[in-house]
């Protein structure tokens, strides 16, 4: 069964990467990388998603962080990762 976001579509990371300078909030940023929010949330909490920002009450993420953490996320194989 495949996994849908709010709006009925199928989780699946996007194509293109945000603007190194852009902010993006939870929702934002979990559609992004194809996750659900509450996934990204407790990412958060157990220190293994992106980098954050918390500004007041609110989690921010950068889009140079985004794009660092989906770069780092690059296997090719069980345990290699792709340095390049």
């Amino acid at each position: 069964m495949t996994e849908t976001n709010r709006s009925g579509e199928e989780l699946r990371p996007k194509s293109n990467l945000p603007t190194p300078t852009e902010w993006m909030n939870t929702d934002e940023t979990a559609d992004h990388l194809g996750l659900k929010p509450k996934t990204l949330v407790n990412m958060r909490s157990l220190g293994t998603g992106p980098v954050y920002h918390k500004i007041g009450a609110k989690v921010w993420y950068r889009g140079k962080d985004i794009i660092a953490y989906t770069n780092g996320r690059r296997f090719m194989g069980t345990g290699l990762r792709d340095e390049s």
